[in-house]
């Protein structure tokens, strides 16, 4: 009987582990890649540094950047970034996507995402760019959102 509660355990216990590791389309995805200094910009540099940094972007901003390092990634890293919009003058619309980004890479380096203008400007409110890693989230103790001039 004892051993079968600590299989049992066990079995759940991996069970529980595996569940994070589940990514896109219900793959499981580990990487040694990492994400940091996400930021926000009006430019970047020819390395895709951020330039002119700013979680404010007028509402006739042309393009707007978010470039992020890139570290220890093995060859075939995804990285993603989903442009979101929270919410604002539009008042029927919240959490919506706007736009996908996508790149497979490795090594360390900068990267950098980034999205044109609308026709029409970018509507007033709270938008935010989401990350991930080989399916994985990353998450900053402090997240880049951005809001347009109000």
């Amino acid at each position: 009987m004892r051993k079968c509660i600590v299989l049992s355990v066990a079995i759940l216990a991996s069970f529980l582990v595996a569940i994070p590791l589940t990514g896109c389309e219900g793959e499981v995805s580990f990487t040694t890649a990492s994400l940091t200094e996400a930021t926000m910009c009006q430019n970047v540099d020819e390395d895709f540094r951020p330039v002119d940094a700013s979680d404010v972007f007028a509402t006739d901003a042309e393009e707007i950047f978010c470039s992020v390092k890139l570290s220890s990634a093995p060859p075939d890293t995804e990285i993603k970034a989903e442009w979101m919009y929270i919410g604002g003058e539009l008042e029927d619309v919240s959490n919506y996507l706007i736009d996908e980004w996508s790149v497979t890479t490795e090594d360390t380096r900068y990267i950098c995402a980034s999205i044109t203008r609308p026709y029409n400007g970018w509507p007033r409110g709270d938008y935010e760019v989401v990350l991930y890693t080989d399916c994985l989230l990353y998450t900053s103790p402090s997240p880049r959102d951005l809001s347009t001039a109000r």
